[in-house]
């Protein structure tokens, strides 16, 4: 039997309660916490863990050191190619950006972060033409499904025609091509991070929030 991957968080801040799509979230502009469940390598074990925009993180191992169980860290690179740092071995220790989700793979008996942050709201993205950008979209956002993100992409940077895609537990990339209306329209869930390509360069772009 396939087994089904479940993520369920816990966001809390100072101000306002409000249910998003997995878990529950009270969202101001103040202070995070978010803990999901990632299952081990017995079955698909990758998640898309979006963090907060202001966090303690600085490269891939503080974020590996900080998640318990888990194996493996990954940056989603501009070119779609995977850079990675695993527990014991090494590799790539990228830097933690502002705004960027990284892909955590659990270990033997699964993982279990506890991701804590604050929102900023000062901060803007900028999505390069061509190239892939994996986007820690806020834990209050008020966006429920690829093509709504399309939508507000597009409105703030006519002519980007992004293409908005998921990262599924098993490394398959479910995509929507908004601008033809083909692929899949996933939900946005609390804590996912989404890979964003536009076609043409979208900067100063503000992710709807409550």
């Amino acid at each position: 039997m396939k087994k089904h991957r479940t993520v369920w968080g816990l966001v809390a801040a100072a101000l306002g309660v409000t249910l998003l799509l997995v878990g529950v979230a009270t969202a101001s502009n103040m202070g995070f916490k978010f803990v999901p469940q990632i299952p081990g390598t017995a079955g698909a074990n990758a998640y898309n863990l979006s963090l907060p925009w202001n966090n303690n993180y600085t490269d891939a191992n503080s974020l590996l050191t900080d998640i318990s169980g888990a194996q493996k860290v990954s940056q989603f690179a501009p070119n779609g190619v995977l850079v990675s740092w695993v527990s014991g071995i090494g590799g790539n220790d990228f830097t933690i950006r502002k705004g960027e989700a990284y892909i955590v793979s659990g270990g033997p008996s699964g993982a279990q972060p506890v991701i804590v942050g604050s929102h900023d709201p000062s901060f803007t993205f900028t999505f390069t033409a061509g190239q892939a950008f994996n986007a820690s979209a806020p834990y209050h956002q008020t966006l429920t499904n690829a093509n709504a993100l399309y939508t507000s992409i597009q409105t703030a940077c006519p002519g980007s025609a992004p293409k908005v895609s998921k990262f599924t537990s098993n490394g398959v990339l479910q995509s929507w091509l908004g601008d033809v209306g083909s692929g899949t329209n996933f939900d946005l869930q609390l804590g996912m991070g989404v890979i964003i390509v536009p076609k043409a360069t979208c900067s100063g772009y503000v992710w709807p929030h409550y």
